[in-house]
């Protein structure tokens, strides 16, 4: 099941610690357009736990943890018909082994020549932590007759250079890539890695961290983000001070980087075990979510002031399914009148998940849930972030449900946001 066992299985169905809980505001939208079927035909893929990237032509992509070829998870591409359908074509089959990945979370990235780039969770080299192979970094280049081929940039040991890479890539300007490990390091808690091109065409990776555990950043789940002075930050599972999870950065100075512990979670109602990656406004305030804890231990939204020393202001408090709410929030997206999107692994009507948007008000944060699933066929336990085109319309992903069944295929979906 991974991501935790499905965050403990939706944290016990979200059993209600407070007697007196308001229910989430229930928007009167329409319901979200699906635009594609995971594990409907025999060779697609199933199980999407990544989010979407888009494209300028308006075209999206994405990765699948099972199926494909050789049911070791795909990258695809959605693109839109004149019919108003939409077509999915499978860029790349892994093949998992010793020689390619296998079971990709997140979804790929661009670089300025129109390659993809991505990391795996499994597949390449067998070792000590990952006897199903350590993952590896991997970019898939077009050609003229619309194949992609893949090149294995590198494949982890889960030694010094890390291993398991839960967490996506993200390119510099200079098309070197960054990612955090799960696994490996000096202290076995993971890394923080960059790969660069050589004059060779080869890519030499740099650990720029060892993450160190407890007080540090342990479970680097989340793939790290850049902010518009080119430092590195993310969030992780575990580690910080109390063991519950951080919110760190990683800065550059004369070639150096140097990581900081932005915030560590205490549990409880602040919050705990960051998943998702970070989201920042115009004044480079930091916002995300905790997929557990908070006052119902189904998790919070919050935000880090960076103008304050990263002081920490819980936005929402979800409440589960007991109180229509949604529970294990993923990543955030802002709008372009400053509110922010999301969805949440559980909760809902039904528990199978949520559509939900905070409005910044002049008393606090106001929660609006846009869209309960049923997990029939409009699909169950989105487990990513949404994105948002500049037309207004939110695309992401489910986990499971849609006509593949229950625990098995996946939805991509379009919300058109009222």
């Amino acid at each position: 099941m991974s991501r935790r066992s499905l965050f403990r299985l939706l944290a016990s169905s979200a059993i209600p610690l407070l007697s007196i809980v308001f229910a989430a505001t229930v928007a009167a939208a329409e319901s979200p357009k699906t635009l594609h079927d995971f594990a409907v035909k025999g060779s697609d893929g199933s199980s999407v736990y990544s989010t979407l990237t888009l494209d300028a032509a308006g075209n999206l992509y994405g990765t699948t943890v099972d199926g494909g070829q050789f049911n070791e998870g795909i990258v695809f591409e959605l693109s839109p018909t004149p019919t108003g359908q939409w077509k999915e074509t499978i860029l790349y089959s892994f093949k998992g082994g010793s020689s390619d990945g296998a079971n990709p979370h997140t979804a790929p990235v661009f670089d300025s020549a129109g390659n993809l780039y991505g990391s795996t969770v499994g597949g390449g080299l067998d070792a000590k932590f990952c006897n199903s192979g350590c993952g590896v970094v991997y970019k898939l280049t077009p050609s003229a007759d619309g194949t992609w081929t893949e090149t294995v940039l590198h494949e982890f040991t889960s030694a010094a250079d890390g291993g398991v890479a839960y967490a996506g890539v993200v390119l510099d300007s200079a098309g070197n890539i960054y990612g955090a490990t799960q696994v490996g390091g000096t202290s076995e808690n993971g890394v923080f890695y960059e790969l660069s091109a050589t004059s060779g065409g080869s890519w030499q990776e740099t650990v720029l961290h060892n993450f160190e555990g407890n007080p540090d950043v342990s479970d680097a789940y989340a793939t790290p983000v850049f902010d518009s002075a080119g430092n590195l930050y993310g969030t992780s599972y575990g580690g910080g001070a109390h063991g519950q999870g951080t919110v760190y950065e990683l800065s550059q100075s004369n070639g150096a980087w140097t990581e900081q512990v932005l915030y560590s979670f205490k549990g409880g109602s602040d919050g705990a075990e960051p998943f998702a990656p970070v989201a920042f406004d115009k004044a480079g305030n930091i916002y995300c979510t905790t997929a557990e804890g908070g006052t119902q231990n189904v998790g919070t939204a919050f935000e880090l002031l960076a103008a304050q020393g990263w002081k920490k202001v819980i936005l929402h408090q979800f409440q589960g399914v007991e109180f229509g709410d949604g529970a294990n929030p993923n990543g955030l997206v802002f709008d372009a009148k400053g509110n922010l999107y999301g969805t949440t692994v559980g909760g809902g009507t039904d528990n199978p998940g949520t559509i939900f948007r905070l409005t910044p008000t002049s008393h606090g944060w106001k929660e609006t849930i846009l869209y309960n699933f049923t997990a029939g066929n409009d699909g169950a336990y989105p487990s990513a972030a949404p994105i948002l085109d500049s037309a207004g319309h939110l695309f992401g992903t489910t986990l499971w449900g849609g006509p593949a069944g229950d625990t098995v295929g996946g939805v991509a979906f379009e919300l058109k946001l009222p």
